[in-house]
């Protein structure tokens, strides 16, 4: 079993692609014989990976990469989900993460996101029907150096773009979930933005996909996690509950066994960090 070190993370160039962006980041190898495997958490961000050649399997929780020299360019989204899922990566490697923020790949699909990205892990086909996708993926992989690779996906995602319906009602209530600080019921937001409560939900979970209340869970966790993280020496970790509003302290050690299998503690003694902190995973030794 081998780590994942080689990774190359950036972000992004254009003033557009900021807003719907958290960051890229290129993974290579040069081994046939490498194979990783490891856990990630749910997460409010949102994955979606090109792979130059390869071939995958997907279970629910679950999912395996692996090189073919033969195989097309392939594409995997990742959706949400409330368990730990399990990564697997085999064989020689060459593969672009786009991390996008909470509503930022609604930007660049075509449907619903719930369409899209139903579950933990799925092919993704949305953009094959542009003519110059194909062009694109090629092009991209003709090159090695990764600044010019930026400029070529970037200079893709822009031609893409869109916006949706009810952005802005979807970013007040994503700000408002996340406002730890203050915390208003999910009601309260739902009043302030003057919607009905089956129309709200039914529109934050087509382009979320969670419920609000689930994405508020998943909010929390991160927020907790990365706070952790952030400090080279972990902090008290009632303290961080209280930090991240889990009140109380079952709950708070009830959430990370639903999300990572572990309780806090034994969490972050296991946990490793890549890119800067960006990539929180639990490596299989």
């Amino acid at each position: 079993m081998q780590h994942i070190t080689n990774i190359n993370h950036f972000y992004p160039c254009h003033p557009l692609l900021r807003q719907y962006i958290e960051y890229y980041y290129f993974l290579r190898t040069d081994s046939p014989d490498f194979v990783s495997q490891y856990y990630v958490f749910p997460n409010t961000l949102q994955s979606l990976n090109i792979h130059k050649h390869a071939y995958c399997w997907i279970e629910e929780t679950a999912i395996s990469v692996s090189s073919n020299q033969q195989a097309p360019p392939l594409l995997i989204a990742q959706g949400r989900y409330e368990r730990p899922l399990f990564v697997e990566l085999r064989g020689i490697s060459d593969k672009l993460t786009i991390v996008f923020k909470p509503l930022g790949l609604n930007h660049f699909i075509t449907k619903p996101l719930i369409e899209i990205t139903p579950n933990a892990s799925q092919l993704f086909t949305d953009w094959d029907q542009y003519l110059n996708h194909q062009a694109f993926i090629h092009s991209f992989f003709s090159t090695s150096n990764l600044e010019q690779r930026i400029r070529l996906l970037e200079t893709y995602l822009v031609a893409i773009y869109h916006p949706i319906p009810h952005e802005n009602s979807l970013t007040y209530a994503l700000d408002r979930l996340t406002d730890f600080g203050n915390e208003p019921t999910i009601r309260t937001i739902i009043d302030e933005l003057s919607m009905n409560v089956r129309t709200f939900n039914r529109l934050f979970i087509k382009n979320i996909g969670l419920s609000p209340a689930s994405y508020r869970r998943v909010a929390r966790f991160r927020h907790s996690l990365r706070d952790q993280v952030l400090h080279e020496h972990f902090k008290n970790l009632t303290q961080t509950g209280y930090d991240s509003n889990f009140y109380d302290q079952a709950y708070f050690v009830k959430t990370y066994r639903q999300f990572t299998g572990h309780n806090p503690k034994k969490l972050l003694q296991t946990i490793s960090r890549l890119a800067s902190n960006q990539l929180l995973m639990k490596v299989i030794h």
